[in-house]
């Protein structure tokens, strides 16, 4: 299968990523795709996390490269400038006023808050349903239609529980109702296979939670790409595929539905 957009992309200014702005999009063009989105890891006020996301600072050159780029390119391939946010109930202002800056959002959890408590590093049945709720607030304020990872909790767990199923649940029933995709998150292949309960398997994309998933839902495949060449790496959606197939997905073809 082929897909000819990728909307989850990074650039150096989350400080975990590698590369010049400009070879993303060479090798998206490369790729054959026909979009490229950047979704830079939302800045939040008065919060400076070292290595996880972009400074303050940053935020306003970034709109202004990424807008030049993307008229630099728009005869070669559309370029899109958004950012990868957090929900956070006390933050609902300032991610309604910086949606009206760029052309998208998408939803990719990963702070329980600005706490340094990462749902990669552990999360218990109550922080799981916590996620979920996260992510269904986003969409019902309308910030997002595009969900990265939903499966990302089981980065931090080393068990499927009863409680993962209700995560699920909200998650896919809330796609479901505001129209969103669910993106089958590529870079967790990145993690290799690890020790659960039941046996080996990758963190994400994870089979328990596309289980949930129905034809009434929406996905997509998502880089995630925080090297270039990532994106040249079409493989990586042969593995997904191949794991996952016992499901009979809808794939999103026109990203415009979702903009």
């Amino acid at each position: 299968m082929e897909q000819n957009f990728n909307l989850h992309t990074h650039t150096t200014r989350c400080h975990h990523a590698v590369g010049k702005d400009e070879q993303y999009i060479l090798a998206a063009i490369e790729a054959g795709m026909k979009t490229i989105g950047f979704s830079e890891h939302m800045a939040y006020p008065h919060v400076e996390i070292a290595a996880e996301r972009m400074y303050n600072r940053d935020v306003q050159e970034y709109l202004h490269t990424m807008y030049q780029l993307k008229d630099k390119y728009k005869d070669q391939i559309e370029v899109l400038v958004g950012f990868e946010i957090e929900y956070y109930d006390d933050q609902k202002d300032y991610l309604l006023k910086m949606k009206e800056c760029c052309d998208y959002m998408i939803i990719g959890q990963h702070f329980r808050y600005f706490d340094g408590y990462n749902y990669d590093y552990f999360n218990n049945d109550e922080d799981v349903l916590m996620y979920a709720n996260q992510i269904q607030s986003a969409l019902e304020l309308g910030l997002t239609r595009y969900i990265a990872h939903p499966d990302f909790f089981m980065l931090g767990r080393r068990q499927w529980t009863p409680a993962c199923d209700k995560a699920s649940q909200i998650i896919v029933e809330a796609a479901k109702k505001y129209h969103a995709v669910l993106e089958i998150n590529l870079n967790g292949l990145r993690y290799g296979k690890l020790y659960y309960q039941d046996g080996l398997a990758y963190p994400y994309p994870h089979p328990e939670f596309f289980k949930h998933v129905t034809k009434d839902n929406k996905v997509c495949f998502g880089y995630d790409a925080h090297h270039p060449t990532t994106l040249l790496e079409h493989q990586r959606i042969d593995i997904c595929l191949d794991l996952l197939k016992d499901y009979d997905f809808n794939f999103l073809e026109d990203i415009h539905e979702i903009l």
